[in-house]
């Protein structure tokens, strides 16, 4: 449910926003989304497979003539899977690769990523990613027990973009809840 009171909008100087178009009071729209997914996983590999914005939603809130740029939220589609190889008695490889369909996102459609992670006696572990059309990712995290985890991720652009971004820092912080089978998941090692 989006709300907006457009009477309390002081953009200044009698500027508007032409997203709000000739709107002059509150208003409400319910755009309902929609994901999906399913998740298998062993001691040694994982697969996966999920959809977000499986509902299209447009992406106009007021109907204003004026506007003309249209759009829509469209499904987007991803597949992921990796597996784990132990080097050692102490360090496991996992390799994995996540592919993402979304129509009229990327060229062609799709983005690949590739993925490495090492991780040392299943409490450290650094990696990297190349992302199709996009850039690169480092990554670095620990793991606290077997129910929680805590991950940093900085992520450097190779698109046009990168002439404004030094990159981006991405903190993460997991729990796994309810692991009834004592199989850790090598995503998340």
């Amino acid at each position: 449910m989006h709300t907006f009171n457009a009477n309390k909008a002081d953009f200044g100087s009698g500027a508007s926003d032409p997203a709000l178009g000739n709107m002059r009071s509150q208003f409400n729209k319910l755009k309902p989304d929609l994901g999906a997914g399913l998740w298998l996983y062993s001691s040694d590999y994982f697969v996966g497979l999920s959809a977000q914005q499986i509902i299209p939603q447009k992406l106009e809130f007021v109907d204003d003539a004026t506007l003309q740029t249209k759009g829509r939220l469209i499904p987007h589609v991803f597949f992921t899977a990796g597996y784990r190889f132990l080097l050692n008695d102490n360090i496991n490889a996992i390799p994995s690769v996540m592919f993402k369909y979304i129509n009229g996102g990327f060229k062609d459609n799709y983005q690949g990523e590739l993925n490495l992670k090492l991780q040392y006696q299943d409490l450290l572990w650094v990696g990297g990613s190349y992302r199709q059309f996009d850039g690169y990712a480092g990554m670095l995290g620990l793991n606290v027990g077997n129910t929680f985890n805590i991950g940093y991720s900085y992520d450097f652009t190779k698109t046009p973009i990168n002439t404004f971004s030094r990159g981006t820092h991405e903190l993460m912080i997991g729990f796994l809840i309810g692991n009834k089978y004592s199989e850790q998941c090598p995503r998340c090692w």
